[in-house]
């Protein structure tokens, strides 16, 4: 039992390291069509990319017409991503140029 047990606490500590030292990338994207309400409202957008394997956390601002997206480079298919939300969101998403 005691092996057993170790070898849990291997595994989760093992887990919590990669995920505290993994590279985290900041993507701004400009979302067009979005509304107050709704499919296009923010939450919505926001659900739907923070349900994307990779993404760590998306913030979407309507004042702003832009969503922020903190994901693991290599771990998501932003294209995807982008088909999905326009698709499913009824947004038009532009990729900002990087700085």
């Amino acid at each position: 039992m005691n092996s057993w047990y170790g070898l849990v606490i291997g595994a989760v500590a093992f887990a919590v390291a990669t995920i505290a030292t993994a590279d985290v990338t900041r993507l701004t994207l400009k979302v067009e069509g979005m509304t107050p309400t709704g499919c296009s409202s923010p939450p919505a957008i926001r659900g739907t990319m923070n349900s994307f394997p990779g993404v760590r956390k998306a913030e979407v601002s309507l004042e702003l017409g832009q969503a922020t997206v903190e994901f693991e480079p290599g771990h998501l298919d932003l294209e995807k991503l982008i088909t999905t939300v326009e698709r499913a969101c009824q947004v038009k998403i532009i990729q900002l140029p990087t700085r």
